[in-house]
């Protein structure tokens, strides 16, 4: 099937129009597509105009493409300036030096579709949201945990849909599920990552090896770029910074937050159950390197105990997996030098593949237990916020 859409070559020239030829089978929606599954541009953006009440909601500003990109808060943000920029209080080791008198608030934040079709994070982020506003997901579930974190933190910003070009890229709802086989994959990587002629994978990390990438050099450029075909997660940040990323990095220095989670879709076949990476920067600040191992072992903790990780014991499920293709410098590394925040990238198992056991059994891995996880996931980490104190007692803590 040939898709025709607007979209911004490096050039730049918005008005080109390129044709994709993605075979129409890759194109196959899920046919029993769950209510709670809010994944779409207009799905979403609908969805926070029409049921955000409690929180506020606003228009972040446009993405490449001329796409809106929203945002919702609750509670109240930090008030005033420090003294120092983040480089210099980090130095002197005194956060309250960047965020001024509000240091001690605890704000946490929240990002996902930063690869367009990556729809598990974005799904998590709108249920989150609904928990927030109603009590319950939107498959009827109660999270009194979660609602109770309107009380414990001062402070909850959440950007459910970072790349609406790529998003948009891909004109179907939720893909359809393809089993455990090895090759089971392959379509949900196509459309991500992209595809050469004839439906063949450019794959990952491979498609890293071009940004921005040139539309008219492959069959399908995937989801992962915004229109002017950066990968978000790899751009220019020391240079000519693309909008969506300027969006995410002023709201990150706004808000000052103490937590960030960058919620994607991809984990191995044989692990295949969501999981907190490692940093991906050797100089990441140790204060933060030290609080992101207890953020990990509490939030693998809970997803083990509900039943969400390979098995049901916590102490195996806590120790950290090495990560490979995640390269030395991300937007996730990025944002913890920016604003002084725990950035961590949560991946989790995507709804159109699933992956197997050591014995080679399939895991159940239904839109449902992935809800579970994201919304698990987010619980865990703000309850470690509100536990923990945030960067200022992490600072005595781990000194």
């Amino acid at each position: 099937m040939t898709i025709c859409l607007s979209a911004a070559c490096v050039q730049q020239q918005k008005s080109d129009l390129f044709s994709y030829d993605i075979p129409e089978e890759y194109l196959q929606e899920r046919e029993d597509i769950p209510p709670f599954w809010v994944a779409t541009t207009a799905e979403v953006n609908d969805f926070i105009k029409t049921k955000v009440h409690k929180g506020q909601w606003e228009l972040l500003g446009h993405s490449a493409g001329g796409r809106p990109i929203y945002g919702v808060t609750y509670g109240s943000p930090r008030q005033g300036r420090g003294t120092s920029t983040y480089s210099g209080a980090s130095s002197v080791k005194k956060i309250s030096a960047y965020r001024g008198q509000d240091n001690d608030k605890k704000v946490y934040m929240t990002m996902a579709g930063v690869h367009g079709f990556e729809l598990e994070g974005i799904v998590g982020s709108v249920n989150l949201i609904n928990v927030l506003e109603t009590g319950k997901d939107l498959d009827g579930n109660e999270w009194p945990e979660i609602v109770s974190m309107l009380d414990s933190l001062d402070r909850i910003v959440i950007i459910p849909l970072c790349n609406p070009d790529g998003r948009d890229r891909l004109p179907i709802r939720m893909e359809k599920f393809r089993g455990h086989e090895p090759d089971a994959f392959h379509v949900h990587e196509y459309l991500n990552t992209g595809g050469r002629d004839g439906g063949q994978l450019i794959g990952w990390p491979d498609c890293k090896e071009w940004v921005p990438i040139p539309f008219d050099k492959f069959e399908f450029p995937g989801t992962y770029p915004n229109d002017n075909g950066y990968n978000l997660m790899h751009d220019n940040f020391f240079g000519q910074v693309q909008p969506e990323n300027r969006i995410i990095l002023d709201v990150a220095e706004r808000e000052m937050p103490d937590i960030i989670m960058n919620m994607h879709t991809g984990v191995s076949r044989d692990n295949y159950f969501i999981e907190m990476l490692s940093p991906t920067i050797a100089a990441y600040p140790p204060v933060l390197l030290k609080a992101w191992q207890d953020l990990y072992t509490h939030v693998h903790t809970e997803l083990t105990l509900g039943g969400l990780k390979k098995t049901m014991d916590p102490e195996k499920e806590t120790r950290r997996r090495p990560v490979t293709g995640a390269g030395s410098m991300n937007l996730t590394s990025v944002l913890a030098f920016h604003c002084g925040a725990l950035s961590t990238t949560v991946e989790n198992g995507s709804h159109g593949y699933t992956g197997v056991y050591d014995d080679g059994t399939p895991v159940e891995h239904t839109p449902r237990k992935i809800l579970k996880s994201e919304l698990t996931a987010h619980r865990a980490a703000m309850q470690f916020l509100s536990r923990n104190g945030g960067v200022p007692c992490w600072e005595q803590k781990y000194k």
